[in-house]
């Protein structure tokens, strides 16, 4: 199983329509966008819920008011009620078609919800709308890389990087196009830039991880990944790629340990089952082995083809009994 790079998805635009964007107003839409004034303000400390309760303030003085629709959809949205903040963006769209920020937002709970064609028709739409939304174009690249058009996704992040040259996020989606093309040395360059950019930004450096681990310089790879550790800890596909180059030097304690920490973090990661697993049955480990590839195999048994090669080759080289895989 090969390292896997992690993709950078949906970052919600907090757009205020309240103070950033000037309508003529009745009074009661004027009323409306002084709560939003104090609901952006909750959101900008953190306290979504009284963001949340000014924005219905804000929907009962002007219920055919856009902007508080808008507003209470992002901040429903980031705390996490999806279809709550589905029906707001719905609304915010009925009463203005034009609003092109929340179709961006809108396409984050689609590709929440697996609906990558929904990802692409909204951002299309802001994209029309409003050429200018770098988001827009990033959004529409990462649907682009996950339905199987890495070309497609490269053109979206190289539009998204002209309006904005200063996202390391679209710089490091664009190095994962990139690999996914072939690409490892542009791919590098573009994680780079993204670290140059934010040199905390942890994925980048897993992601330049795993790239140094395709091109086989090892140490780098654990520099990396040991940076995006200490950066966030709680990356989980750090840990998991840290394994694999601990697993190609052959430092199978080592690997134990990271592949340990993947599942502490994430106990749905089926791929870091069957990696422990494999270790666990070279060490000769039979029944731990075995209650790892059943777990494996329970999150995702798509692994199932590609595991049992794993096992049958290991089994070849030390002589294993069979009957270690039960599909």
């Amino acid at each position: 199983m090969m390292t896997r790079l992690n993709l950078h998805l949906f970052t919600i635009i907090l757009f205020a329509f309240g103070s950033s964007t000037v309508w003529a107003q009745t009074s009661r839409e004027a009323t409306a966008s002084s709560y939003i004034d104090r609901g952006n303000g909750w959101m900008t400390k953190g306290e979504l819920n009284r963001a949340i309760a000014d924005f219905d303030l804000a929907v009962a003085s002007a219920p055919a008011y856009a902007a508080s629709y808008y507003n209470r959809g992002v901040a429903r949205h980031l705390n996490g009620d999806l279809d709550g903040a589905l029906a707001d963006y719905n609304r915010a769209l009925q009463l203005d078609p034009r609003l092109a920020q929340a179709y961006v937002d809108r396409s984050g709970i689609w590709h929440a919800r697996g609906d990558l064609d929904g990802v692409i028709r909204d951002n299309s739409k802001a994209i029309e709308l409003n050429p200018r939304l770098a988001q827009a174009w990033n959004n529409r690249g990462l649907a682009r890389r996950e339905k199987g058009d890495p070309d497609g996704a490269l053109s979206d992040f190289d539009r998204s990087l002209k309006i904005n040259p200063k996202s390391a996020e679209v710089w490091s989606n664009r190095g994962v196009a990139r690999f996914f093309k072939g690409d490892l040395n542009g791919a590098l360059a573009d994680q780079t830039a993204a670290i140059k950019l934010n040199p905390r930004f942890a994925g980048a450096y897993c992601d330049r991880g795993a790239l140094w681990h395709h091109k086989g310089d090892l140490d780098k790879a654990l520099a990396d990944y040991n940076q995006a550790i200490e950066l966030n800890p709680a990356l989980h596909l750090a840990y998991f790629n840290r394994a694999l180059a601990w697993r190609t030097k052959g430092d199978w304690a080592q690997a134990l340990a990271d592949y340990d920490q993947t599942i502490a973090l994430n106990h749905n990661y089926a791929q870091a089952y069957a990696q422990r697993g494999l270790i666990y049955l070279r060490q000769g480990k039979g029944r731990e082995a075995e209650k790892d590839f059943a777990q494996c195999l329970a999150l995702d048994k798509s692994l199932a083809t590609s595991l049992e090669r794993s096992i049958n080759e290991i089994r070849r080289q030390f002589v294993l009994p069979s009957g270690m895989i039960k599909k």
